[in-house]
Formats: C-alpha cells, sequence, structure tokens
C-alpha cells in the first residue's frame, strides 16, 4: 500500500514511518525542506490545498500527522485547514484510508495525566484550553 504521510517531521512522524516503511511505500511530507531518511521525501504545507491534492495522487491512505505552529493564524491553518486539505484529497482521488491525528491531550482534554487511554467513540471531544487542541479538535 502506498501512504501519504503528512506532518511527517513531527513529534510522531519518526515512529510512524519506523512502524510502516517495511510493509508499504512511504511518501513522507512536511514543511520543513530537510529530510535525512531512505523513503520518499517532498517539501509540502498542509495548508496548501493543490499542493496536498497533488500529493495524495496514486497513494492508496492518507496519514495526517501536522502539529502546531505558534501562531494563531497558522494554527488553524495547520491544524483546522490541513485537516479539511486531507479529506478534500481523499475524496477526490477515491481515497478511503484516512488518518488524523496527534498527541492524546487533543481528545482527553485538560485532563489527559490521568486518562486510563481507553480510547473509544464514547469519549466526548474535548477541546481543551491550549492552542493545538483547540485548533484541532476544529
Amino acid at each position: 500500500m502506498k501512504i501519504l504521510v503528512l506532518g511527517s517531521n513531527g513529534m510522531l512522524g519518526p515512529y510512524v514511518e519506523r512502524i510502516l516503511q517495511n510493509d508499504h511505500d512511504l511518501l513522507l511530507t512536511d514543511v520543513e525542506d530537510e529530510y535525512d531518511g531512505c523513503n520518499e521525501y517532498s517539501q509540502l504545507d498542509v495548508s496548501d490545498l493543490d499542493g496536498v491534492i497533488s500529493a495524495a495522487e496514486g497513494v492508496d491512505a492518507i496519514v495526517n500527522l501536522s502539529v502546531l505552529r505558534p501562531d494563531r493564524q497558522i494554527a488553524f491553518d495547520v491544524n483546522a485547514r490541513g485537516c479539511y486539505n486531507m479529506m478534500k484529497a481523499a475524496v477526490q482521488h477515491g481515497i478511503s484510508r484516512v488518518v488524523n491525528t496527534g498527541p492524546h491531550f487533543t481528545i482527553a482534554g485538560p485532563n489527559y495525566e490521568d486518562f486510563e487511554f481507553n480510547i473509544s467513540t464514547e469519549i466526548p471531544s474535548q477541546s481543551g484550553t491550549g492552542l493545538y487542541a483547540h485548533t484541532k479538535s476544529l
């Protein structure tokens, strides 16, 4: 399976790459122009709809690991618009496997330290108090 990974240079990217690279062809992307690895890599800003649609051509799945930028507008562009762009690309290319993820505190809200990590659909979305969690929850 060919998998497009958005935000591959972030906190989760190296772990996802290591797990997936033996069984799948990866196209790793990030806003950074540097990549020190052996998989296919392309510089891409997830807030660029045309760029995401182009990168998604010919892939079977998309994983969005994009994370916070410290500026409020950029945080919205990366976290909310990036998710929208991923889904728009998936629809346009008929990609049925998509994952939009981030650190666990986005789901569990401000009390994540005591969370049991039995994540399920019954857990209500909590935007928390931080900029990252709020924009990811949108």
